[in-house]
């Protein structure tokens, strides 16, 4: 029993860590600089943070080009 509280003290305090980092992040601006807060590079793995960064990009690009193709509808 002793070691179960002493586990859920030590996945509180992780979290509590987790959102102070992400508060500094987001208060100093860095949020401009990449795509995702500290706290999700350390709850994924790296195979995750790829494929989930790809699919970021991807819906950014596709954003991008739907962006593009208004322009010229426009003119």
């Amino acid at each position: 029993m002793l070691n179960k509280i002493k586990r859920f003290i030590k996945k509180i305090r992780f979290k509590m860590k987790l959102r102070e980092m992400d508060d500094i992040y987001y208060m100093t601006g860095q949020s401009c600089f990449s795509l995702f807060p500290p706290s999700f590079y350390y709850t994924h793995t790296p195979e995750e943070i790829e494929r989930i960064t790809q699919e970021e990009l991807a819906k950014i690009m596709e954003i991008i080009g739907e962006m593009e193709h208004s322009d010229i509808d426009e003119h």
